[in-house]
């Protein structure tokens, strides 16, 4: 809505030709207490389309979610690039909701089975993925490519997965054919949770044209504003969306293609922008 991306712009202020926060986060405090009770998520969605190429899906009961980005290059070939993200996350989905009441959700299995599924059906194109799960007191998860996740504890970053990629802009990806990666290859994780944690799960599309120091501005004020989830996911989806409209402001994008290109640039990448936001509560 309008008002949201007028309410986002408000947040977008210049940023200063190479100030960007660096790849340094805090990191977990595995001796901290932890509650000895089970929790659970809430989240919600926001997908803003520019290809229509991102895919994602959440089950409450297994306390799973997942995005999914479809390789563009696909697109120039007659291919349709969201085939296989769509297809990774529906099927990811399906055994999400096939589960055995009380099971708790592998990621890196749930990510296996699905892409043996939508592999085996002979969808074409490649797409990145990001499952995160919560089991217990822990989240969990399995990734691969240049989505992503990012929690926060007390209006803190503490935790958020870099991106993998071969080169500048290209990801990699699991596909059908060869030449990709493997499930094997997934980077997979684990990490205690607290209740009040929050989860923001998103494409390349907030992580190209959103620095972690203004996620975590945008998630304290939600959390200061009693924002829901999905107030919380708009509002990240549409501060994205201006930034990768901006022409005169730097991105995380724009500072790596000066690293990688040399290229003098000051903008930000248009792209689908799916986010999901995960409150994690007692």
């Amino acid at each position: 809505p309008d008002e949201i991306a007028n309410f986002a712009a408000v947040l977008l202020p210049p940023r200063a030709h190479g100030e960007h926060d660096g790849d340094a986060c805090p990191q977990w405090d595995d001796d901290e207490d932890v509650p000895r009770w089970d929790l659970r998520m809430e989240f919600a969605s926001c997908y803003l389309k520019h290809h229509d190429e991102d895919a994602h899906f959440g089950h409450a009961e297994t306390c799973v979610v997942g995005v999914a980005d479809g390789v563009g290059c696909y697109r120039d070939r007659g291919v349709d690039a969201s085939s296989f993200a769509q297809g990774l996350m529906r099927s990811a989905h399906e055994e999400a909701v096939n589960a055995a009441p009380g099971t708790h959700v592998c990621p890196h299995t749930l990510l296996e089975r699905a892409y043996q599924k939508t592999a085996a059906s002979g969808t074409p194109a490649a797409s990145t993925a990001t499952i995160v799960s919560l089991v217990g007191r822990s989240l969990r998860w399995a990734h691969v490519g240049d989505s992503g996740f990012a929690v926060f504890r007390d209006g803190r970053l503490l935790l958020r997965l870099r991106k993998q990629q071969r080169r500048f802009n290209c990801p990699v990806s699991l596909k059908t054919e060869g030449g990709g990666a493997g499930v094997a290859d997934a980077e997979v994780g684990e990490a205690p949770a607290r209740a009040g944690d929050v989860v923001v799960v998103g494409t390349d599309g907030l992580f190209d044209n959103v620095f972690d120091d203004e996620l975590e501005r945008i998630v304290q004020m939600g959390v200061a504003l009693g924002f829901s989830p999905l107030n919380m996911a708009e509002v990240v989806a549409a501060f994205a969306h201006e930034a990768a409209r901006c022409t005169y402001r730097d991105t995380p994008y724009s500072v790596e293609k000066r690293k990688q290109k040399g290229a003098a640039s000051t903008c930000g990448k248009p792209d689908d922008i799916t986010v999901v936001v995960a409150l994690i509560v007692s």
